[in-house]
Parts: structure tokens; sequence; C-alpha cells
């Protein structure tokens, strides 16, 4: 018997992890700036680190639209991230959670109402992809829901101006990644390219505001163009690096429902 998913599980945990055709979008030009002098690609993958340890955490409430060839949903959710790889979806209704998601430690659970089930198994690109349509790294996921390009720190780095945007650009090993930045270096659009220039991935950060002493992105769009999958994500009451306890990571199973290995599935 093969592993199946049910529409509303996929429909809400789209993830809020990211995803409309392959040509590269235009970088929307930051109101009333221009670029002086291009600041030197180490120093915006300084800018990019400091951003990262200032912006450990984040919980928000969050309206999710996801988009595929195959249909158009939208879910209200409550999103819970932590650095390295911790994450909590609950995909809420008017009576409560439908459905949640745990990620933390190397480990994912599942857990859907409407199946009675708790999905349990190894917190791998295959397992987040059956409830994410998503195949990424939940370190990836991570990074992009907290408004950080997944960047490395490459000494050839290129940096580049773009229409009023810094463009980061990384060549390694066959694949391309590129990230552009507005004049204060905040992240307005990351992308990853395979050898032939193909978009694989590309995510777009908008809408800053200041929470908790800390501007980060509320609009968040991923995009995987190969697939014409896209999932917009709205933030509402976000706080950021709020206290969190490991038990925010944890899904113990209700009372009456099916425990499934993930791991003993066929995909």
């Amino acid at each position: 018997m093969r592993f199946s998913v049910t529409r509303p599980v996929l429909a809400g945990v789209a993830v809020g992890l990211l995803l409309n055709g392959c040509a590269a979008r235009s970088v929307p030009r930051p109101a009333g700036t221009e670029i002086g002098a291009l600041p030197t690609a180490q120093h915006v993958l300084d800018v990019l680190a400091q951003r990262r340890a200032a912006v450990r955490s984040l919980r928000a409430m969050a309206r999710l639209t996801y988009t595929s060839p195959e249909e158009s949903r939208k879910a209200r959710q409550l999103v819970i991230v932590e650095r390295p790889d911790r994450l909590r979806f609950e995909i809420l209704s008017p009576f409560g959670a439908v459905f949640v998601l745990t990620t933390a430690d190397g480990s994912l659970s599942a857990w859907a109402r409407d199946e009675a089930t708790v999905y349990r198994g190894a917190a791998s690109s295959a397992n987040l992809q059956r409830y994410a349509q998503v195949d990424l790294p939940v370190a990836t996921a991570v990074d992009l829901l907290l408004g950080t390009p997944p960047l490395r720190p490459d000494p050839d780095s290129v940096v580049s101006a773009d229409d009023g945007a810094v463009e980061l650009w990384q060549a390694t090993g066959g694949s391309v990644r590129v990230a552009w930045f507005s004049p204060a270096l905040e992240p307005l659009r990351y992308e990853q390219r395979d050898a032939d220039g193909r978009v694989l991935l590309r995510t777009t950060f908008d809408e800053y505001g200041e929470h908790d002493g800390v501007r980060v992105a509320t609009q968040l769009g991923i995009e995987l163009p190969q697939e014409a999958r896209r999932i917009a994500i709205a933030l509402n009451d976000t706080e950021v690096n709020p206290a969190l306890a490991a038990t925010a990571f944890a899904l113990d199973a209700p009372v009456g429902s099916a425990v499934v290995d993930l791991d003993r599935v066929p995909q």
C-alpha cells in the first residue's frame, strides 16, 4: 500500500515553505534609494551573518496561499521556527487544529486530525516533501522562513548592481545561488539555479517591519518554478526571538491515534 496524504494536509503544509514560470522576475527597486559604492562580497556576507545571529527564532500567525497546476488553497496557521532545524506548523480551523507538523533534532512528526494518525520519521527532504511538496532540507526551510538566504561563506562570491539592488552571485559544483539585497543590505530575493540557468527555487522577502527591535520581512513568497508551485505567506502578530521550550517542537500522539513510521512506508 502506497502512502498518501489527504488534500487538506497538502494544502496546509505546503509549509510555509515555499512556490510560476521559469523566467526570472525583476527585483523590486527599493523606493527612494540609490546605491553608492558597491560593498564587497565579504561585507554582504558579514551583514547576512549578523542578521542570522540577530533572528534566531520566530513565532507568528500566518495567512498562507498555496497554488499549483492542480489546485489553489488558503489556510490560516501558527508558525514557530528556531535555528537550526526546528519547525512547528499548525493548520487552524474554528474548531481547533486540523493538522500539526513538527521537526526537531533530526526527527519529523505530523498529525492529521481527519485521519486520526500520527506520522513519524526522519526530518529528511523526502519526508518534508510529502507534506510540503517541497524537496528542501529542513535547515534551508528554517533559513528562508527567518528571512536569511542560505548563502555560503564563499570567498569567490561576486557582487554587482542590479537596478537599485545589490546582487551577490555564488557558483559552486555546477549550481548557482543568487541573492539580491536593498542598499541597506536587507534580503529582497533569493534563487537557486542549475548549471543551465533554470531557476529551481525562488524566494522573495517583502514588507519589512520592526518587531522586538529587529527588522524582519513579513511577506514571503516561495516558488518551485519547474513545478509551477507557489506559496505566499503573510505573517501577523510576529514575535522575534521568543523564549521557546523544547515542547514547542514536540508532538504527542492524541489518544486513539494510529502511529505510522514514515521511514518504513514506500514513497
